[in-house]
């Protein structure tokens, strides 16, 4: 039978604020009234269901924040990524995450071993999950709320012994079961069916065989968006760019984990910081290959921001990722060592500390004079070259004279002469005989003779 996840997230709104909430008082309140408050809060005697005025009175240093839709539905898109890494079927359903995990038992393991995979993933991301196994998502999600966790073959034993008190249906249907002497959710399926259905709310004779598992609840299976686009708010503004560090880490590990599902690599990255007086400082990063590793993205950021000044506390943080390639397997060398540091990565390193400009690349141009040929620019332009004889790597710059005659300085002319004649349309014009010489039976050198004057010059050594 087909197997689900339901997952809930205890601090699911504090953890909506993108605060830290573990050592502060912090409460969400909605309508006067506290919907979840932090482990601190709970110490100082504030509990879910307390109007505001009371836990302010019990906690007068109570941080009281307002209950954001919007920032929950945010959180559980981002989670419902998370998940997807563990089973390409993902919903959002009731403020939690149900998970199909038939087919994921083959890579994960069984049951036991799946769960403790998602926890020790939960731990790594900062944040608690409840979670159970059933064969339908309100199966799971009743074990969740009496904190059960049954194996695969007791799940339906273990559903007839639940009270029938502990159903999701409104109050008025529990009370009406209850009078027809259903204590258990066993009780309620000893009787016939057809009873039942006759008696009871059609909504609640669904609900109950979906606790069975006889009947499937349609869902809407979660999809990665397009396009990456996801933001943190803080609720103290940050004074300092060094406290930017762990927001800059999860949302790049978010965006690394919507590149691999897509199975997409980025070279284009857009980060807005929101300031304290509304404005916004954006910092565009290309990096020089494609890449979907979180330290390759995170990197290169972090090395721009330790630049940033910002003019006023920062309240918030967002990353954008539009542009995308598809990505290909890494091809593997036999003889590359495992510890070799990425020569790309390296790059986007250099860049982003001394800025573009100051990484150059040598390339060759379209220009016969050899000390025009070969550049250094900030983009290498590959341009088709014709089969020219051999080049030395070390040229001087300038020349060295050699006077009249190179074997009076030492040079036995090997092999030339090749001609170059160039340079006419840039008021420099270059006439010379170059030659391949041998420098005291040591060194090879080349030398040329130019065409004009009749004398030599050294131009470079070959290694």
């Amino acid at each position: 039978m087909v197997i689900y996840a339901y997952l809930t997230f205890p601090d699911l709104l504090l953890d909506a604020q993108g605060i830290s909430h573990h050592d502060e008082c912090i409460a969400i309140h909605h309508q006067g009234q506290i919907m979840q408050c932090s482990e601190k809060s709970i110490l100082a005697g504030v509990m879910p269901g307390m109007t505001l005025s009371m836990a302010l009175t019990l906690c007068p240093k109570l941080l009281a924040q307002t209950y954001q839709p919007d920032a929950e539905r945010r959180l559980l898109h981002r989670l419902a990524l998370w998940a997807y890494q563990y089973s390409h079927q993902v919903a959002i359903w009731k403020k939690g995450l149900c998970i199909e995990v038939s087919k994921s038992k083959f890579l994960f393991g069984d049951l036991s071993a799946l769960t403790q995979t998602l926890k020790q993933a939960s731990v790594s991301h900062h944040f608690r999950i409840h979670l159970a196994f059933g064969y339908s998502p309100e199966m799971a999600a009743l074990f969740v709320k009496e904190g059960l966790r049954p194996k695969e073959h007791a799940f339906e034993k273990t559903v007839s012994r639940l009270s029938i008190d502990v159903a999701d249906i409104p109050a008025e249907q529990i009370k009406r079961l209850k009078n027809m002497g259903f204590r258990t959710i066993g009780d309620y399926f000893s009787a016939p069916s057809r009873a039942r259905q006759a008696r009871i709310h059609q909504n609640t004779f669904l609900y109950f065989n979906a606790v069975a598992g006889r009947h499937q609840t349609p869902l809407t299976w979660f999809t990665p968006p397009p396009v990456f686009h996801q933001s943190l708010e803080f609720l103290r503004g940050l004074e300092s760019v060094d406290m930017l560090r762990f927001p800059i880490h999860r949302l790049t590990q978010d965006a690394s984990h919507w590149l691999k599902q897509r199975l997409c690599t980025t070279s284009h990255m857009r980060w807005e910081i929101t300031l304290e007086d509304q404005q916004i400082e954006h910092l565009h990063i290309v990096l020089n290959s494609p890449v979907n590793a979180a330290s390759a993205l995170a990197d290169p950021t972090w090395i721009r921001l330790e630049q940033l000044q910002p003019r006023s506390p920062m309240t918030g943080i967002c990353l954008h990722i539009q542009q995308v390639h598809q990505s290909s397997p890494p091809k593997q060398d036999l003889f590359v060592k495992a510890h070799d540091t990425d020569r790309d990565q390296l790059i986007d390193r250099l860049t982003a500390r001394l800025g573009s400009e100051c990484i150059k690349t040598p390339c060759r141009q379209q220009d016969p004079r050899p000390e025009y040929a070969n550049q250094l620019n900030t983009r290498a332009t590959v341009y088709p070259l014709p089969h020219l004889p051999p080049r030395p790597i070390w040229l001087l710059h300038p020349p060295e004279a050699l006077g009249a005659s190179p074997e009076n300085a030492g040079h036995r002319l090997l092999q030339g002469p090749e001609r170059i004649e160039s340079g006419w349309w840039d008021f420099e014009p270059t006439c010379r005989r170059y030659w391949i010489g041998l420098f005291q039976q040591r060194r090879i050198s080349w030398i040329y003779q130019d065409q004009h004057s009749k004398s030599w010059w050294l131009a470079g050594w070959f290694s």
